[in-house]
């Protein structure tokens, strides 16, 4: 009778400790991996090329080719956090990197491709390359105080490569017995805080020294500050902000160009079979800069609404971004997030938002699995930086992350 008597009161204390909210998440100590990706097209839907038999209508790319060409982007961020978690008090330490880049190409180029040009004209047109990538390291320090949440995190924050906007060119001529002929030439000014041709011998010595945080990698580091505040209107209803502030940019010592030829020669009626000359990129022209750099400034106000009891959560709202603040080619961006997400006593959630964020709109589907030791995020979206072909296909991205801790 004592057996079973122990039994019941050992399955009612499980079972309410499991029915707990944040029983799953709640966790003391914790690290976190992984990362996110992205890449997008604003022009060339999914549709449009897993077909079982591909036809590529060449009019069509020129008449839907945006006023400022088609564009490419790119994004990771992959990072590490420890986090710490004592009654009321949150201590986190994170490190990562971030990556943005976008490629353009302008609209002549279909425009040629889908209608042609007079024989013997030659179209010259330019492309345009804009990266920024980043590594920092990150405070996080919390607190419950009274009825609201307060985040402070100070971040330092290291450039590790920047273009600024050049490309190269593209020619195409025809020629009057039917030939074609068409040239890309790279020329893009590239600023690192290192030899790019060597950089490979160069991470071989940092890595066989242990002295990276000596090296010219780290010496132009910048500092920024984030912010996340909840201020509850009541159980189940709290304005969230969510803020970046740039305060000492980073800087970047070393400039290079990176060239590359590449051309292509055939008759139209023999398209495929042409002959082509490629070389491959060479870095020059390196000198002493001064490129000062920030990561882009975010602000954000957010309404977030629990529905159901904690069944349900709705998160939506907006503020904007700011890529390269107080530099001349700044430029300033909306953003937005409507999301909800099902939670089953945080064991299992189940998301669906819809946002616009670093000039992307991004439609995602993610999900969580929590056994309290150990958790995973999953998730996967369709973007794109026009908003009509971010349905379509035209581009895609996807998170994954694992916490283990206690």
């Amino acid at each position: 009778m004592k057996k079973i008597f122990a039994l019941i009161i050992s399955i009612t204390v499980i079972c309410s400790a499991l029915s707990a909210r944040n029983f799953f998440s709640g966790r003391f100590f914790e690290i976190k991996v992984g990362t996110g990706l992205g890449l997008s097209n604003n022009l060339i839907a999914g549709n449009d090329i897993f077909q079982k038999d591909l036809v590529i209508d060449l009019k069509k790319l020129a008449d839907e080719c945006p006023d400022g060409g088609m564009n490419l982007i790119a994004n990771a961020t992959p990072g590490v956090e420890v986090n710490l978690n004592i009654s009321k008090l949150h201590i986190g330490l994170s490190a990562g990197a971030e990556l943005y880049g976008k490629f353009n190409i302008g609209k002549d180029l279909f425009d040629f491709a889908g209608y042609g040009n007079q024989i013997g004209e030659t179209i010259d047109l330019s492309f345009t390359a804009e990266t920024d990538m980043f590594a920092y390291s990150q405070l996080d320090l919390g607190w419950d105080v009274r009825k609201f949440k307060l985040h402070i995190k100070p971040a330092l924050f290291v450039p590790i490569l920047s273009t600024r906007g050049n490309g190269g060119t593209v020619s195409v001529t025809n020629g009057a017995d039917g030939s074609i002929h068409a040239a890309v030439d790279v020329n893009t000014d590239v600023y690192s805080p290192i030899d790019l041709e060597h950089a490979q011998s160069y991470f071989n010595q940092i890595t066989s020294s242990g002295n990276i945080l000596n090296s010219p990698l780290f010496a132009g580091y910048g500092f920024d500050l984030g912010a996340y505040l909840a201020l509850p209107f009541s159980k189940s209803l709290s304005l969230d902000f969510d803020v970046r502030i740039p305060l000492a940019p980073g800087h970047i010592y070393k400039k290079s160009t990176i060239t590359s030829h590449y051309s292509y020669d055939a008759k139209f009626s023999e398209i495929s079979k042409g002959e082509s000359v490629q070389e491959n990129p060479t870095f020059s022209g390196y000198q002493d800069a001064d490129l000062t750099i920030h990561r882009p400034l975010k602000f954000n106000v957010y309404l977030d609404k629990n529905l159901l009891g904690t069944l349900f959560n709705a998160h939506a709202g907006g503020g904007f971004g700011i890529r390269h603040p107080f530099a001349d080619d700044a430029q300033f961006y909306p953003e937005y997030y409507v999301g909800l997400t099902l939670s089953l006593i945080d064991l299992f959630k189940l998301g669906v938002s819809t946002q616009y964020t670093d000039q992307v709109f991004i439609h995602q589907l993610g999900t969580t699995f929590s056994l309290r030791f150990v958790q995973v995020d999953l998730g996967v979206s369709t973007q794109s930086s026009n908003f009509k072909k971010s349905f379509e296909g035209a581009g895609v991205g996807a998170y994954a992350y694992m916490t283990v801790g206690f």
